[in-house]
């Protein structure tokens, strides 16, 4: 008998992939899946444009975030030209996308190294923002509200346009750094 080789190749439109790369980043906050089932179906409403996750430390004041964000327009544009991003891409593990994989993963590491408690926040596209009804019904349905809480010291900000999807970026930010 001759061995087998299996390969494990995807194809999926560019909301999808965008989905993924939101339930990748909320899961390394540390958010529940309820709530992480709920945002997805908010960005796949494209209802929502950006996320962010956030540690707080003792004081109760952000120390660090992740942010996830999505151009909405640019992905209409970009999905006439290239509607499906497919398996393989350099640098992805699976459907993860390397820059939410290392935004996470040091998010997550530095969050349990320093002690913090960790939460999220969500923001509308503009359009769900500026009606008042609309919103309080995405706010319920999302179960958010409230603010953020302060920064312990203003934050320095890196920010990255993925290689692969050009219509999300990445924005990392830490208390005094």
């Amino acid at each position: 008998m001759s061995p087998k080789t299996y390969t494990y190749t995807w194809t999926e439109t560019r909301l999808e992939t965008i989905q993924d790369q939101f339930r990748y980043l909320l899961t390394y906050g540390g958010i529940n899946e309820g709530d992480i089932d709920k945002i997805v179906h908010g960005v796949s409403e494209k209802a929502i444009q950006a996320v962010g996750i956030y540690g707080c430390d003792r004081s109760g004041l952000r120390v660090i975030e992740v942010e996830l964000r999505v151009d909405w327009a640019l992905s209409a544009e970009l999905t006439l030209t290239v509607p499906t991003i497919t398996s393989g891409l350099s640098g992805w593990d699976g459907k993860q996308a390397p820059e939410v994989k290392v935004a996470g993963r040091r998010f997550a590491t530095a969050a349990k190294e320093l002690g913090l408690s960790k939460s999220y926040w969500v923001s509308f596209v503009q359009n769900v923002h500026s009606n008042s009804a609309l919103h309080a019904e995405w706010r319920q349905k999302l179960g958010v509200g409230g603010t953020t809480p302060a920064w312990k010291s203003p934050p320095g900000e890196r920010n990255e346009r993925f290689l692969d999807l050009e219509e999300a970026s990445i924005y990392i930010r830490r208390a005094g750094g």
